[in-house]
């Protein structure tokens, strides 16, 4: 059994998809599998279905819909890789529960995988924390929920999970670029630079990516766009941070060399 919250709303057993196709359904069954085994109110559950004018039939409408979601999980059989797993959507004071096995969603793997690479950089095991990093960033390669109708709570989680992704991805390309794979990752610097012109922890990767692969002059041009972007915009400098990594450039820094990669804490973002 798998469910799928990370991309598109999907929930499939043994190869089969049970996943509603009514509209005002699939919101409701993204709304308990975003929250997943935690009690969801019935005012949230309104305020979400219902975000402007809820019907005076509110309530006896979605008592409605969760029997037809009972209805679809209770068809589901048993999965042959987890003949345990079940789904259950249990009524609860003023709300509703649905239990849902972890090893079958999707956003709990994601979890895991970071966690796990993130413990493996703490050991030290660059290489397998940056497979894990880029394990965890497959699961959620789309935006989240986009062929769900959105209301406050789902719109709250895909915010969430956008900013949680970008910030795992950072990580990754710490990774990599620790292990050296400079030139891999510029193309994709590139383009997050263009979507985020005033992040300057992934313009400090890609002047540190650009000095690695010996393109010291783009690595000081990707400083200078930086720095008037923040002034234009903002009427702010670079952080000190950042600062420090473009002297380290101009000077030939050795610290800015594969033989001290850990030594770039004292010189990047956090």
């Amino acid at each position: 059994m798998k469910l799928r919250i990370l991309g598109r709303l999907s929930l499939t057993s043994n190869g089969v998809d049970y996943t509603p196709t009514a509209p005002k359904l699939r919101h409701l069954l993204a709304l308990f599998m975003i929250n997943s085994n935690e009690v969801v109110s019935v005012d949230c559950c309104i305020d979400e279905l219902w975000p402007t004018d809820p019907p005076k039939s509110a309530l006896s409408t979605l008592q409605t819909y969760t029997l037809q979601l009972r209805k679809i999980l209770r068809s589901i059989p048993a999965s042959a890789d987890s003949p345990d797993a079940t789904l259950e959507l249990r009524t609860r004071h003023q709300g509703y529960q649905l239990v849902v096995p972890k090893e079958c969603l999707d956003k709990e793997l994601f979890d895991r995988q970071v966690e796990a690479a993130r413990e493996e950089l703490g050991m030290d095991n660059v290489c397998r924390a940056a497979t894990l990093f880029h394990s965890a960033l497959r699961l959620c390669e789309e935006p989240v929920l986009t062929d769900v109708r959105m209301g406050p709570s789902v719109a709250a989680y895909q915010l969430e999970i956008k900013e949680t992704r970008f910030s795992v991805l950072g990580e990754r390309i710490d990774a990599d670029l620790r292990l050296g794979r400079h030139r891999a990752v510029i193309a994709e610097l590139r383009q997050l630079t263009a979507t985020h012109p005033m992040d300057e922890n992934i313009h400090a990767q890609l002047m540190v990516a650009h000095y690695r692969s010996g393109q010291r002059a783009e690595s000081v041009m990707v400083f200078h766009r930086l720095r008037r972007t923040l002034a234009e915009d903002l009427g702010l400098e670079p952080s000190p941070q950042t600062k420090r990594l473009f002297e380290a450039i101009l000077k030939t820094d050795t610290l800015l060399t594969m033989e001290a990669p850990d030594s770039l804490s004292s010189l990047r973002l956090a």
